[in-house]
């Protein structure tokens, strides 16, 4: 402890440099109390509020790629979807076009193998012998009224326009068969009745007319046996019409009675 002599100035210097020291000793303590809490805190916060800053950062960028993800997912999904419908409806199309091809193929083959032998007549009354003839038929020559009779040349035109004079025969000997067979009063409603498809807008050939002429107004035939239906395996296949009994091919068509 300093003890101070009153008087003495070396004393009184050392008195006033200890009050000056503990003065800034004192004030050190008082900012040492202050500040560093102050800034504990603040550097605290500053740590905090960054953690956050990046917390928040992370969990938006997070957010973004999962929506994104999901979304790719979705797009991805319906575009499987899309693709997998119309890889099917390809396949289905495929399947039906093979089957049609199939089906096709073996009409054909049993047409050559139902085909009797059908050659040009030598007796004038028919213009084709076949393996089969009725010996009990016989043709008749039906009078046409001039509305009929364009009908019916309209209509083997429709049906046999490139088949020659024979085959526009057959097609007019199996509209003839049918309406004696059944009765029909005009070729008209053996048209509708029997659902005949060929277009009327055709201006009949020669053949169509010629034939008409022999098979209607001669009362002539192009076959030794009665005609009803017939169709052209190229075009279509007809189990009804396989169903029947086969007369005769020519060119494209295939002819039969009713059984």
């Amino acid at each position: 402890m300093l003890v101070a002599v009153p008087g003495n100035k070396e004393d009184e210097f050392l008195i006033k440099t200890f009050k000056r020291l503990a003065a800034v000793v004192s004030l050190s303590l008082i900012l040492t109390i202050i500040i560093v809490p102050c800034a504990v805190f603040f550097a605290n916060a500053q740590t905090v509020s960054g953690t956050y800053g990046v917390q928040s950062t992370t969990e938006s960028t997070i957010t973004r790629v999962t929506k994104s993800y999901t979304d790719d997912q979705k797009l991805s999904n319906k575009q499987d979807t899309a693709t997998t419908e119309k890889a099917k409806s390809f396949d289905d199309a495929k399947q039906t076009a093979e089957k049609t091809a199939k089906v096709i193929e073996k009409a054909t083959e049993v047409a050559k193998t139902k085909q009797p032998a059908a050659t040009v007549s030598t007796n004038s009354k028919y213009l084709l012998d076949i393996s089969n003839p009725d010996t009990n038929y016989v043709s008749y020559s039906i009078t046409l009224t001039e509305y009929d009779r364009d009908i019916l040349q309209r209509l083997v035109m429709g049906e046999a326009g490139g088949e020659g004079f024979i085959g526009c025969c057959l097609v007019a000997q199996a509209i003839r068969d049918t309406m004696i067979a059944d009765g029909y009063k005009s070729v008209e409603a053996v048209r509708t009745s029997m659902g005949y498809q060929a277009s009327l807008y055709n201006t009949p050939n020669q053949d169509a007319i010629d034939a008409v002429n022999f098979i209607f107004d001669q009362g002539g035939a192009a076959v030794q046996h009665s005609i009803i239906y017939f169709y052209a395996p190229a075009l279509c296949t007809s189990g009804f019409h396989e169903s029947q009994e086969f007369v005769v091919a020519h060119n494209s068509h295939r002819f039969f009675d009713r059984w």
